[in-house]
């Protein structure tokens, strides 16, 4: 699966300890292979991947992933929500200024 990546916001910072406590605070239980953070059967979602990108010196970034389940659509907005969630909890972005944040790179 092919992710979209996050960066944190200043003076947040993106830390195995942090994302351990954010998945378990917003999806329950997790399972960890090869570095990658898997999340089965959450809500809407058949599968949700995570991974901690070390930038040696700079600010580790985080690559999301999801897969989802057309059959439980009824509970796309609180999966989503959820998803939010966690992100705002691990890189300090709401997810209003995450989407200004990928126009801008978009627009150049």
């Amino acid at each position: 699966m092919k992710g979209r990546r996050f960066s944190a916001k200043r003076g947040h910072y993106i830390k195995k300890d942090k994302v351990e406590e954010a998945l378990n605070d917003k999806f329950g239980s997790y399972t960890v292979e090869d570095g990658t953070y898997i999340v089965k059967d959450f809500l809407a979602f058949k599968r949700i991947e995570v991974q901690i990108i070390d930038n040696g010196n700079r600010k580790n970034e985080l690559t999301l992933s999801t897969e989802s389940d057309m059959e439980k659509a009824d509970k796309a907005i609180e999966s989503k929500r959820a998803l939010n969630e966690f992100l705002y909890e691990v890189t300090g972005y709401t997810a209003k200024e995450r989407m200004k944040k990928m126009k801008d790179k978009v627009e150049g």
